[in-house]
């Protein structure tokens, strides 16, 4: 399968780029193989959710929720995400992956020296849903969220972890149970832990 490149994720993490685009950016081999992946899958080629899907797959090599798909597809799924990490180096810092075997305050270390990431998180009503759905549903997966609260699942990729981020802020290291569970209690605590993270 085609080589995920990196310059091409980061533009489609920035909203610079399509899904759909950022296929077509990489070249012919990964056009083919999304199509060979449509057929299989019976994906409709063109469809802007099901490239986001496509791209996941490559990018993070998740399984999906449904575990519906056939173990030919999943296995050179899988061959190819593995190729991204150790050729492009998509698996280190900006993988959501690796940030999930890191403590809360591990985490909470690394997010408080991205001030871009925590102005952009102040602001993100997208980090407020996402941390919300969370706590509400804490067995449920990505793509179930996303669907939830009708957003991409790379947006709730980027703010997954907010929950341990608050933990390593809040409680160092502990765990934060907000009072209610509501869209105003969850936006004050990222608040509050954000300010912490600015502080330090």
């Amino acid at each position: 399968m085609a080589k995920v490149v990196k310059g091409l994720i980061d533009k489609l993490d920035r909203e610079e780029i399509t899904n759909l685009q950022c296929i077509t950016m990489h070249g012919q081999e990964m056009v083919d193989d999304y199509k060979e992946w449509c057929q299989v899958l019976g994906f409709e080629e063109g469809d802007e959710d099901g490239a986001e899907q496509f791209i996941n797959e490559l990018r993070y090599g998740d399984e999906p929720d449904d575990n519906d798909w056939p173990k030919e597809v999943w296995d050179k799924i899988k061959e190819a995400s593995n190729e991204a990490v150790k050729e492009t180096g998509t698996g280190n810092d900006n993988s959501q992956n690796k940030e999930s075997e890191l403590s809360s305050i591990e985490l909470f270390d690394k997010w408080r020296n991205d001030r871009a990431l925590l102005a952009t998180l102040k602001n993100s009503e997208e980090a407020v849903k996402i941390t919300l759905w969370r706590y509400l549903h804490p067995d449920g997966g990505f793509k179930t969220c996303a669907k939830a609260i009708n957003t991409s699942k790379n947006t709730v990729k980027k703010w997954w972890n907010i929950r341990y981020f608050i933990d390593g802020a809040i409680a160092d290291g502990g765990h934060v149970h907000p009072i209610r569970l509501e869209h105003d209690v969850i936006k004050r605590t990222i608040l509050q832990a954000v300010e912490i993270a600015e502080k330090e």
